[in-house]
């Protein structure tokens, strides 16, 4: 059998065709983005060294490996070539909690179409809602529920963007465009730079690859730099903290969100103004979908409400504006930093073994929030589980929300099987309203380095 060609990554960049690259083998996946089970998924390994992100997303109990094997056409020149077999070999802690998903019989996406049910309910009642707000001028409800909206539409870009409501696939590009328009500005963050069409690694899923890494998760800048407000050693604002102290409540609240309103209205200007270049800076059409698409979040998004200032007086869809705002930085400001940003887990990380695969980095470095509230657990659930299920979530980044509930079970238990202490929901709790976060802190105990370095 004649030797598959070995190709250098300048080589591959010259190629007129969709191509990834997986354990040190090149594949030519062009045929197979239309008949893809997981759909639109398979576009973020075009272009890219994808061996994590293909391990994260498939079973190894699947027939992915043997599926992937027809595309093969080469290696890459002067890297080490691994077959899928062997490097599913390397992660046994990562079978295990697979093998035990299936036994539990917990699919990952939803059935009888609940998350698209669920998907399309929440936009009707959103823009129920807007009317109610925005039209009708009712402000209490607008401040009331502005941080709940504004967290749904985030969730839904997040949900779609992870291969969500993929039941059917025009359902699912229905509600992309659907959220991507009302959530215009997180575009870049989840799906990417627009002149890559939704091809290759976006940052989002880099942070999927490498949570709470200082060195490689793009959030890590943004909650050590840009968000000022941090009391851990890691943080760049940390030595003002003492000070920080007496002003930072209504900086958050009302000074930064106000400077936001600035910035994006300077922003959408310049899209506009992008439409009168030479349309050698771009295709037109392109500009033309930027600038709809910023239109329609700062028309609708409930951070910016601008069909209220067409309904109302300005000066009180302003107020309410900022007030809404204010309320929603209130609520949501701890959620992203409980979640992800745990620096107290570094020092641990970087002292495990490297032979520590990586479900233990996603076990170590991430948390859920326990809503013991039945309402609070509801609100969490129409956001799709964005908070209550991140550990699930990142241990499997293509499942349905609405089959977190039952995968957490399966977490729990085979955690409790191996003696991880995942299992216990171990670590510090921050108690908010009745919502807990539980770090997972784990792939230190000896008995856990056994596993791994069988």
């Amino acid at each position: 059998m004649a030797s598959l060609p070995e190709f250098t990554k300048a080589e591959l960049y010259e190629k007129p065709f969709p191509w990834t690259i997986i354990g040190g083998q090149v594949y030519a996946i062009g045929s197979f983005l239309h008949s893809h089970p997981g759909g639109l998924l398979i576009r973020r390994a075009i272009g890219e060294e994808a061996t994590e992100l293909f391990l994260s997303h498939h079973s190894p109990f699947s027939v992915a490996g043997q599926t992937l094997e027809g595309f093969k056409i080469g290696t890459l020149a002067k890297h080490q070539v691994t077959s899928v077999q062997e490097l599913w070999s390397r992660r046994p802690l990562q079978r295990v909690f697979w093998r035990d998903l299936l036994d539990a019989q917990v699919p990952l996406l939803s059935q009888n179409f609940k998350a698209e049910v669920v998907a399309v309910l929440m936009l009707i009642l959103f823009f129920s809602w807007c009317y109610c707000s925005y039209v009708l001028g009712c402000w209490r409800l607008n401040i009331a529920l502005s941080w709940f909206w504004w967290r749904h539409l985030d969730a839904g870009l997040h949900a779609v963007m992870h291969g969500d409501f993929r039941t059917r696939h025009d359902i699912q590009a229905g509600l992309f465009w659907i959220y991507s328009l009302l959530s215009h500005r997180a575009m870049e963050y989840y799906y990417g730079a627009r002149e890559l069409k939704g091809n290759g690694m976006s940052k989002h899923w880099w942070h999927h690859i490498y949570p709470n890494d200082p060195g490689r998760d793009p959030d890590w800048s943004t909650m050590t730099g840009v968000a000022w407000v941090r009391r851990h050693t890691s943080a760049q604002w940390h030595p003002c903290h003492q000070w920080q102290c007496w002003y930072w409540l209504p900086v958050s609240m009302f000074l930064e969100p106000l400077f936001e309103l600035i910035q994006v209205a300077c922003a959408l200007l310049e899209a506009v103004a992008s439409l009168l270049e030479p349309p050698m800076n771009g295709p037109y059409v392109s500009r033309w979908a930027h600038v709809l698409g910023f239109l329609c979040e700062v028309l609708f998004n409930p951070g910016f409400q601008l069909v209220a200032f067409g309904v109302q007086p300005f000066w009180k869809a302003l107020g309410v504006l900022l007030l809404a705002r204010a309320t929603s930085r209130l609520l949501l400001y701890p959620f992203s930093e409980v979640q992800h940003y745990m620096p107290e887990h570094i020092l641990n990380r970087e002292a495990a073994d490297d032979s520590a695969e990586w479900v233990i980095g996603q076990l170590l470095c991430t948390a859920n929030l326990e809503f013991r509230n039945r309402w609070a657990w509801l609100m969490d659930f129409l956001m799709f589980h964005g908070d209550s299920h991140q550990i699930e979530h990142h241990l499997w980044p293509a499942m349905s929300f609405v089959q977190y509930t039952k995968a957490s079970q399966v977490v729990r238990a085979t955690c409790a099987r191996l003696r991880l202490s995942g299992s216990r929901r171990a670590g510090a709790r921050v108690k908010s309203r009745g919502a807990h976060c539980h770090t997972t802190q784990l792939a230190t105990s000896r008995a856990t380095r056994r596993f791994v370095n069988r």
